[in-house]
């Protein structure tokens, strides 16, 4: 009895390890965006080119992937199509905004601002849902906004020729539109669709929104022919898009929600670290401090929304 006991606690014990690995593989890799994204943008791509190319490459291969594994994409009623507009439309306004964020302003910084979504998911529920207005959800909103004050008033968040206030309004409105997305697909429950038919969609959508997008506002599509452009292109659609993507399921099947969640810091830490390697971004003290009280803000939110009552 006790040998089954010890395989038990092995085998649980691992698919706890693969779990962290997956989540922390799924941040790390999310955290690479803005790297990818200004490298892209600074050869002269717009933001229209760059996210049509990002959402292109991952449906592709999620429908290379999806025809493998035989699984279906058709849509199959009126209800699961406007769900999955709506739902690709807010992901596109998420992208877009964040894209402007990273060029405006620290990318770290535009990166730890998204990483928000969950307390305002929270402060959603409680105000326009009826959930819970815990003293404790509440605190951490609070902390939360002086993250994002602390932030706004140092110096580290400048970049050359960007616009601060448009970069943080932009990742701002990134991280409700990411918040509106987890919400309202919570509550027309397109989380009952099959997910990858689900995701290919959305994917499909969001880089057809921005190629008409492109041709409209610029005229066109920049066609990329350059050898380096498409690893940029590859490691944004792949690394940080198709990767991140699977790991964080993987991982949430493994460990769940919250501990995935809190992983997810990662994401924001990378996104700092990378940018102060590659992209010559140096956060002073009231930066960090912001950041690190929303990083705190969002483990507070998370762990205490998913206590069992």
């Amino acid at each position: 009895m006790s040998h089954i006991l010890t395989r038990y606690e092995k085998k649980k014990r691992r698919i706890t390890l693969n779990g962290i690995f997956y989540a922390a593989i799924s941040s790390i890799s999310f955290g690479f965006s803005p790297l990818f994204s200004l490298g892209l943008i600074a050869a002269g791509l717009s933001n229209f080119d760059v996210l049509s190319y990002r959402w292109m490459v991952a449906a592709i291969v999620l429908v290379i992937y999806a025809l493998c594994k035989k699984k279906s994409l058709r849509i199959s009623s009126f209800d699961e199509a406007w769900k999955i507009a709506l739902l690709s439309a807010l992901r596109a306004i998420t992208s877009i905004t964040l894209l402007i964020g990273y060029a405006n302003i620290a990318s770290g910084v535009a990166s730890t601002i998204n990483f928000m979504y969950p307390v305002i998911v929270t402060m959603t529920m409680m105000i326009f849902f009826g959930e819970d207005k815990s003293w404790i959800n509440v605190g951490a909103i609070a902390l939360s906004i002086f993250g994002v004050y602390l932030m706004s008033s140092g110096e580290g968040l400048i970049v050359e020729g960007g616009n601060t206030e448009l970069g943080l309004a932009c990742s701002l409105i990134s991280a409700i539109s990411f918040a509106a997305y987890y919400v309202v697909m919570k509550q027309v429950k397109a989380d009952k669709i099959e997910v990858v038919k689900f995701t290919t969609w959305v994917m499909l959508l969001s880089a057809i929104y921005f190629i008409i997008a492109g041709i409209i506002v610029e005229g066109k599509i920049s066609i990329v022919t350059d050898g380096k452009l498409w690893m940029y292109i590859f490691g944004l659609g792949l690394w940080s898009t198709m990767v991140s993507n699977f790991t964080g399921v993987k991982a949430v099947r493994r460990i769940g929600p919250t501990l995935t969640s809190i992983l997810g810091a990662l994401q924001p830490l990378t996104a700092v670290i990378l940018g102060g390697l590659f992209l010559d971004e140096h956060l002073g003290p009231k930066t960090i401090g912001g950041i690190a009280l929303i990083m705190i803000a969002v483990g507070i939110v998370v762990t205490h929304h998913k206590k069992p009552a």
